[in-house]
């Protein structure tokens, strides 16, 4: 069995890997990082706001049945805030959609 490649996306300041087992988000900021989490745990929230802008909330999962990705809120705690271009959502969605069908989780629609 050949090892499994891990999944990267990097997008202007923020660089998400998730390989055996672990999904690491970095930012490249004076903020502390970078975080470690089951990609089973982790849910991601997109919320729209004025200025083209979308902000992103990382956390994690209370109900391993929530989407890993969608417009509602999780309800676990939140270990990471991110702004971006609305322009720019679809990217993250479609790591995310790809990390979700790997996790054998739902992504919302």
């Amino acid at each position: 069995m050949e090892p499994v490649e891990p999944k990267v996306f990097q997008h202007e300041r923020v660089y998400i890997q998730a390989d055996r087992g672990i999904l690491e988000v970095f930012r490249r900021s004076n903020v502390i990082g970078p975080y470690r989490y089951p990609p089973a745990w982790v849910t991601v929230r997109a919320e729209a706001c004025r200025g083209g802008r979308t902000r992103l909330y990382f956390g994690i999962a209370e109900d391993l049945g929530e989407p890993v990705y969608g417009s509602v809120p999780g309800s676990g705690p939140v270990f990471f805030r991110h702004e971006i271009t609305t322009a720019d959502e679809p990217l993250y969605r479609a790591f995310f959609t790809e990390l979700a069908h790997l996790a054998d989780r739902p992504i919302a629609s």
